[in-house]
């Protein structure tokens, strides 16, 4: 046959399959789209700062393939649970201050023991060189986590990305931790500014823990049970009252 009946290297065809099917794909999970928000940190050490940048699923998801994860510290984590004058502990306003500041969470995490994830770019420049690490805040079975992962080239094989590493020396424990109080005083100055402010009832759902929270008539509450009946229950009635309509967000991803 002279003619062939199929091409299969139409660099011009590829392209308009590549846009029909990004359309196709946009169709059918389009949302709000997730800006690149960012916040400063000023470090201790003076002329030195970190810049946290929010990040898409997709971006978090292409540089999380090249990161080396970093070992938590839970005993500031616990610490942090235990002071009163945060947002920390409390669920409902800590999701609603990152919501406020960041946009919507992302759809990156577990629905069975997670209600939210939001992810970020950390970097920064120590000594005129370049760092960038990844910071990811997650509740995972009602508790707030913050996990942090050194980002490097796609090619290095110079470490071993199947293990948890502990902290490397441009960014030490004292200064992860530093950051960590820093997003978490940020978050609560800002709850503190715009809670009144907040008009809107949400419900959400772990339910691992049997935990529900949200917003309802002037109200962040957090409610654990002891049965996924009792859960139910909760939830018909909280959805079901006239006052205050709220509105239950199942998890993005269950």
């Amino acid at each position: 046959m002279s003619d062939n009946i199929f091409s299969l290297h139409d660099d011009h065809e590829s392209l308009k399959n590549a846009a029909f099917v990004s359309s196709i794909v946009k169709k059918y999970t389009d949302r709000d789209p997730i800006e690149n928000q960012s916040i400063t940190i000023k470090a201790k050490k003076k002329n030195m700062q970190y810049k946290l940048i929010r990040l898409t699923d997709d971006q978090f998801h292409q540089l999380r393939k090249n990161s080396l994860t970093i070992a938590e510290d839970y005993f500031h984590l616990m610490c942090l649970s235990e002071d009163k004058s945060i947002i920390y502990q409390n669920l409902s306003k800590m999701y609603s201050a990152l919501k406020w500041c960041f946009g919507e969470s992302s759809d990156y995490y577990d629905p069975w023991k997670c209600s939210f994830s939001f992810p970020f770019l950390l970097s920064f420049s120590k000594e005129g060189v370049d760092f960038d690490y990844l910071m990811y805040i997650i509740d995972i079975r009602a508790s707030i986590n913050f996990q942090v992962a050194k980002i490097i080239y796609a090619d290095d094989k110079t470490y071993r990305r199947e293990i948890v590493h502990e902290p490397f020396t441009e960014l030490p424990r004292e200064e992860i931790n530093y950051c960590i109080n820093f997003i978490t005083g940020y978050l609560t100055g800002l709850f503190k500014v715009l809670h009144k402010q907040y008009a809107k009832p949400f419900l959400k759902h772990v339910r691992s823990e049997l935990v529900i929270y949200g917003y309802k008539d002037g109200d962040f509450f957090e409610h654990q049970y002891d049965s996924e009946e009792e859960v139910e229950e909760a939830v018909q009635e909280l959805t079901a009252a006239p006052k205050g309509a709220i509105r239950h967000e199942p998890p993005e991803n269950g």
